[in-house]
């Protein structure tokens, strides 16, 4: 049952009490007559007892406390919680941690993205740079995150970051290699100091493995007698770990090319890498030429640097996966083949790929033929050209 109280003003405010014990103060008040605000306790004790409630002083807490409070609920992997952890202390409290949540507003969210996009985000003293678009999405979406969570928990009725077009995003543009291309950089890379570098491009580029997948690959994976491997453990480059399935969570047979030299047995029976689940039961298929998982930041520089010798251009890394997807498709491989080798949960992220095999078949360049080249022909009568007229 609520009560009330007068205050310094004459007037008086309803008070009652929440479900959860906490005290309230009725909405609509100060009321100048102790009936009245009375009246208005009962009703939103009365109202905080129905299906659907929330707490209108809940959306009140600042982003910065309900952040604490929900940030250990998170169940994600321990590489993805240290990249989050970055962006939360180095972007998302510095401009969120004081304002309550009720007063975020969508209108606040795009004008942030836009100023991240701009400038960044100053940080130990030191201007901000300015943040890649992708960036900023992935930044941005850890925020819907928690703000969904505050929805879940009934602090907030609705999202403001949800389906919010941030804009400013750069078209993805991807590099397709033809095998001319690639056989030079390959021998510009032999030429770098460690002779596991082109094994491993040549890994990459067979079989379309991601690179956490390629340099966490284990020797008991591979399986010379069907030409296959497995794709089971994964390299996660933050938690410096190896976890027990790639991305999508979803374990994968890969065709291995009979012209891939992969380095003999070094007759090791473990990795000597931490494994987040299982036991460890075969070394690596390929390191570094110290015996340890290859540098991607090395290679990185090393595949630059072959790229630039042989005259190709700018050349990601992770062009050599869609390199591998672009020779299945002109090969005639179907799409939905194509996505299984690639381990896609979603046919729409191998769509990417379906204008490469837009290529005009005969029939099509038949029926576009010159017409210059035509010539004229004497009109036969009706029935004389194979037609059999019934008399």
């Amino acid at each position: 049952m609520g009560w009330t109280e007068k205050l310094p003003s004459g007037k008086f405010r309803g008070i009652y009490r929440t479900p959860d014990g906490r005290t309230r103060t009725a909405p609509g008040g100060p009321w100048t007559q102790n009936a009245a605000a009375l009246r208005a306790a009962n009703k939103a004790e009365a109202d905080s007892r129905a299906p659907g409630w929330r707490d209108p002083e809940a959306g009140r807490r600042t982003w910065g406390e309900w952040c604490t409070a929900w940030w250990p609920t998170r169940q994600v992997e321990a590489s993805t919680l240290a990249t989050d952890t970055g962006r939360r202390d180095r972007h998302l409290t510095p401009r969120w941690a004081d304002v309550p949540l009720c007063d975020i507003t969508r209108q606040d969210i795009r004008a942030w993205a836009a100023d991240l996009r701009d400038h960044g985000t100053a940080h130990d003293g030191k201007p901000g740079r300015p943040l890649a678009p992708a960036t900023v999405q992935r930044i941005i979406h850890l925020l819907s995150a928690s703000l969904l969570a505050a929805v879940d928990a009934g602090a907030l009725t609705a999202n403001p970051a949800a389906r919010l077009n941030h804009g400013g995003a750069s078209p993805i543009v991807e590099r397709y290699l033809t095998r001319e291309e690639y056989g030079k950089v390959r021998t510009e890379l032999t030429k770098q100091a460690d002779p596991a570098y082109p094994l491993l491009a040549d890994l990459l580029v067979s079989t379309g493995l991601r690179w956490g997948e390629a340099v966490g690959l284990h020797r008991e994976r591979l399986q010379p007698d069907r030409g296959v491997l497995e794709v089971i453990e994964v390299w996660t480059l933050t938690a410096r770990t190896i976890k027990p399935y790639p991305k999508g969570k979803k374990r994968r047979v890969v065709p291995i090319p009979a012209w891939v030299d992969l380095p003999p047995s070094r007759d090791g029976d473990k990795c000597g890498h931490r494994h987040e689940s299982g036991t460890c039961r075969s070394e690596l298929v390929l390191v570094n030429s110290s015996g340890s998982v290859i540098d991607t930041s090395h290679f990185t520089k090393a595949w630059g640097k072959a790229c630039k010798a042989a005259g190709v251009g700018h050349v990601r890394v992770h062009d050599l996966r869609h390199t591998y997807a672009s020779w299945l498709i002109q090969a005639g491989v179907p799409l939905e083949e194509v996505g299984r080798l690639l381990g896609h949960i979603s046919p729409v992220t191998t769509q990417r790929y379906a204008h490469l095999g837009a290529t005009p078949s005969a029939a099509i360049l038949a029926a576009l033929s010159d017409p210059r080249a035509t010539t004229k022909k004497t009109r036969q009568p009706r029935g004389s050209a194979g037609l059999r007229i019934v008399q």
